[in-house]
C-alpha cells in the first residue's frame, strides 16, 4: 500500500470517527436551576443571550416587536425554528431544537427561553462537538434574527 492511500485511508477513519462520536455527544441543554439557559463553555463554539461566559460568547436575545404580545412574538419564532432544524423538546416557556450541518451531519442545539416580563426571547446557540464553530452559531442566530424581524414588517 502506498503511502498516499495509507494517509487517504488514516482521513477517512478520523472523519468516520468524528462522525460517530458526534451521534454519541450528549447536548449540554436545559434550564439551570434559575431558570436560565446554561452558560456557554470557554470554547468558542457557543453564543448565549442570557449566561455568557465571555463577551465574545454574548448575543442579544430577541426583542418583541412593539404591538406584538410576547407569547405570539414566541410561537412566531418557534414556528421559525421549526422550519429549519428539528424541535426535539418543549416545556413551557422553553424550547430546544437541533440543527444539522449538510455534510459532516454534525449537530447544534438551540434553545429558546421566552421572558414575557422583559418582552425577549433569550437563545442560546452551541456546537455539541469541537472547540471552534467557525461562528456558525452567530450567523445561525442572526439568520433567525432577519426572518423574524421580516415576519414582523409584514
Amino acid at each position: 500500500m502506498t503511502p498516499k492511500r495509507m494517509l487517504l485511508l488514516a482521513a477517512a477513519a478520523l472523519l468516520a470517527t468524528l462522525i460517530a462520536l458526534q451521534g454519541c455527544a450528549a447536548p449540554d441543554v436545559g434550564l439551570t436551576a434559575g431558570g436560565r439557559l446554561a452558560p456557554c463553555p470557554a470554547s468558542p463554539n457557543c453564543v448565549c443571550s442570557e449566561a455568557a461566559a465571555s463577551e465574545d460568547s454574548f448575543i442579544s436575545a430577541f426583542a418583541v416587536p412593539e404591538g406584538e404580545e410576547p407569547r405570539a412574538a414566541f410561537e412566531r419564532l418557534v414556528g421559525l425554528l421549526d422550519s429549519r432544524a428539528r424541535v426535539a423538546a418543549r416545556d413551557g416557556d422553553w424550547v430546544h431544537a437541533v440543527f444539522t450541518t449538510r455534510i459532516l451531519r454534525f449537530r447544534d442545539d438551540v434553545e429558546l427561553r421566552l421572558d414575557e416580563a422583559a418582552r425577549v426571547v433569550h437563545v442560546r446557540s452551541a456546537s455539541r462537538l469541537g472547540y471552534s464553530d467557525l461562528g456558525a452559531n452567530r450567523a445561525r442566530v442572526e439568520r433567525l434574527r432577519e426572518a423574524f424581524a421580516a415576519g414582523a414588517a409584514e
